[in-house]
């Protein structure tokens, strides 16, 4: 059961907050000028991989009809683990986070990447311990089965993760 300090700040809003502070640590450069060549295609790569993989894990979500607010992970009506639930226990986290992959590569600065392994350490300490944790009650042998298969972040399916 996730406990009042937990899932207190919705990721996304932890996710802009983090992108303000990549901003201002490269030292607030204009979003007018486009960025180089590889830049542009790094940033849209990974930005498209990231869109596509939030929508997935979203569409997913929907279509099984549990929920996807993340301040209460106790309502969770089912355990969601096909398709892209099956490379990353954490799709929509995973997403978000390379959303600030992307603002770094866009903004092309070494300081903008501080805040990606912010807003990791962040979802992982506050939302997905707790979601875990909130799981692990509702669910059972059933969660701790899918667990040990498929990695919280990113791995290889089917070896033992954490």
């Amino acid at each position: 059961m996730a406990t009042p300090l937990d899932t207190r700040i919705p990721p996304p809003i932890w996710t802009l907050g983090l992108g303000v502070a990549q901003w201002l640590l490269a030292g607030r450069p204009s979003y007018r000028r486009r960025p180089g060549p590889a830049r542009f295609l790094a940033a849209g790569a990974i930005g498209t991989a990231s869109a596509v993989l939030g929508i997935a894990a979203v569409a997913e979500f929907v279509r099984r009809g549990t929920t996807l607010h993340p301040g209460a992970p106790e309502h969770a009506s089912v355990l969601v683990t096909e398709r892209v639930y099956r490379f990353t226990r954490n799709p929509m986290y995973l997403a978000l986070t390379g959303a600030l992959v992307t603002h770094a590569a866009w903004l092309g600065s070494a300081r903008a990447i501080p805040p990606i392994a912010a807003l990791a350490g962040i979802l992982t300490a506050f939302q997905i311990l707790p979601e875990e944790r909130a799981l692990q009650e509702r669910f059972g042998e059933a969660y701790a089965s899918y667990r040990r298969r498929v990695p919280r972040w990113l791995g290889v399916p089917g070896r033992p993760a954490r």
